[in-house]
């Protein structure tokens, strides 16, 4: 009797198998394409370029300014990124001469805004700089910053920033 139903199970647990399987796959798919989804993963791309970026643009050591110049620049876009591009000299020399050295870390970032099909986005956030000039001890502070960002084919980057009131 046993060998009799032995093929029945294994058909029966074949079949249920081949269904969760299906489902799970089904669940899967429908969920990577949900436009919640897509809106999740555009807003957790524009919050961690946003936060590169402000980090990057509040970044300088006079004794080597070159490679964080061409950090602003690669992380810029627009106006922004041309006007930073066109300056580079200005920039190496301004932060050359003023003894710059600055670092930054994101304290908090929102998103404000995100249009997905215009490829835009506004983030607002709080940044903990820490600036020293002419050999001075670096002093802490906070900055409240408003990025407006773009999507590239390189990514989200920069176009403008300014102080939030």
């Amino acid at each position: 009797m046993i060998k009799g139903r032995l093929p029945t199970w294994l058909g029966a647990l074949a079949v249920v198998a081949v269904l969760v399987a299906g489902w799970f796959g089904w669940s899967w798919w429908s969920t990577a394409h949900d436009a919640t989804e897509l809106r999740a993963r555009d807003r957790d791309a524009v919050l961690s370029a946003a936060s590169d970026a402000l980090v990057a643009l509040n970044t300088v050591d006079y004794h080597n300014p070159e490679p964080a110049v061409d950090r602003w620049i690669s992380v810029t876009t627009g106006q922004l990124g041309n006007s930073l591009s066109g300056d580079k000299k200005t920039q190496l020399d301004r932060a050359t001469q003023s003894k710059t050295v600055a670092w930054a870390s994101v304290d908090q970032a929102a998103l404000t805004a995100l249009d997905q099909n215009a490829g835009t986005a506004r983030v607002i956030a709080v940044l903990d700089v820490h600036l020293g000039t002419n050999d001075a001890a670096p002093k802490d502070s906070r900055a409240r910053l408003n990025a407006a960002l773009t999507r590239t084919p390189q990514g989200w980057k920069v176009n403008s920033v300014q102080a939030a009131s």
